[in-house]
């Protein structure tokens, strides 16, 4: 059967450079947080919502995990090693969340992931603004802030 989305979605993916392909896997995983967040809001408990919750979760995790055991440790060497520890974090945050239904922190998982996002968009652009801005050089111990808890 001819799936001109499929189709569509498959060039998209073999004619993009590496940039652009990390940029599509942070997408991904965004959105797939944005319908875990709102499946949690719901808090809707029917079998159905509780697998596509899951689903969403599980998504995002495989994604964060695929960049994460993608990083380049000798070429990256201090922004890998950042970049390792953010995804880690982010990693067991989103388990953590899924386990106790806490929302805010998939929302702050959100917008680190939208920053990083970001600071990648801005090294396709061929500016070094994020580096400058340090997005992309953030330590990890500012993201386990933004999941201290009040």
């Amino acid at each position: 059967m001819y799936r001109p989305v499929n189709n569509y979605l498959e060039n998209q993916v073999l004619n993009a450079s590496p940039v652009e392909l990390i940029i599509m896997l942070y997408n991904k995983a965004i959105s797939s947080l944005k319908v875990a967040a709102r499946l949690m809001e719901c808090k809707d408990n029917n079998p159905e919502a509780v697998k596509k919750r899951a689903e969403a979760f599980g998504k995002a995790v495989e994604i964060i995990a695929y960049l994460q055991a993608t990083l380049n440790h000798e070429k990256g060497k201090e922004i890998a090693k950042n970049l390792d520890e953010i995804y880690q974090i982010l990693i067991d945050e989103l388990i953590r969340a899924q386990a106790t239904g806490d929302v805010e922190v998939v929302r702050k998982s959100i917008e680190i992931l939208e920053e990083l996002k970001k600071a990648w968009e801005d090294i396709k652009a061929g500016s070094v603004s994020a580096i400058n801005k340090g997005v992309a050089n953030k330590g990890a111990e500012g993201h386990r802030e933004a999941y201290a808890a009040p």
